[in-house]
């Protein structure tokens, strides 16, 4: 458990913007964003508030830096699983298997990434986000697998949200399930399937 520390005054100090993204994070996996008060936040990363609005305007914006952090990360543990592919749609197989992995068994991007950052964001401030990191990836993954003649060539961008947009729904599934492990037994092979009916004809 963290350890609460009163904020000090002066300058932004050092590493508060890490300061205030740890404890926003570990605030925002315990309780909802509208039930964590700034005081809280500045309290466990003891800070100041002129330090904290130094590098965050408003509560929304340091959530989104949590939100941002949080998939950036996540990205970086799927990309890890899928390095021993040996071909561009194995390694987004193995990608989309280690998102539903992830929906199923870490809270932080469920509380963080699946269950809050749409209403705390609002529909166009998430949708720009995930333009810059899930979406381009997947794109990237969808265009390498065309280019490789894994999948039949078509509109990457249109292909890349429909994708991504079940990928995110089937993870709400998990997320939100009594039993995430049935739900996601229940969800894999409809979205595989979904993947089945973009390969190309021999």
């Amino acid at each position: 458990m963290s350890t609460t520390v009163k904020p000090k005054g002066g300058r932004p100090s050092q590493g508060a913007r890490e300061a205030a993204l740890a404890a926003a994070r570990d605030l925002f996996i315990e309780r909802d964003f509208h039930l964590v008060s700034t005081s809280e936040i500045l309290g466990r990363a003891g800070i100041s508030r002129g330090a904290l609005y130094h590098h965050f305007p408003s509560k929304h914006d340091l959530y989104e830096a949590v939100w941002m952090d949080s998939e950036r990360r996540l990205t970086e543990r799927l990309a890890a699983r899928a390095a021993s592919a040996t071909t561009p749609l194995e390694a987004l197989l193995a990608a989309m298997d280690g998102y539903l992995s992830e929906a199923a068994e870490n809270v932080e991007l469920r509380r963080i990434g699946l269950l809050q950052s749409r209403t705390v964001l609002g529909w166009e401030r998430w949708r720009a986000g995930i333009s810059d990191i899930g979406l381009a990836v997947v794109s990237a993954g969808l265009a390498a697998a065309m280019d490789a003649g894994e999948l039949a060539r078509a509109d990457v961008e249109a292909t890349a949200h429909l994708v991504l947009a079940a990928m995110i729904e089937a993870a709400l599934l998990i997320a939100v399930a009594d039993d995430p492990d049935a739900q996601r037994a229940a969800a894999e092979p409809t979205l595989l399937a979904m993947i089945d009916g973009l390969r190309a004809q021999a």
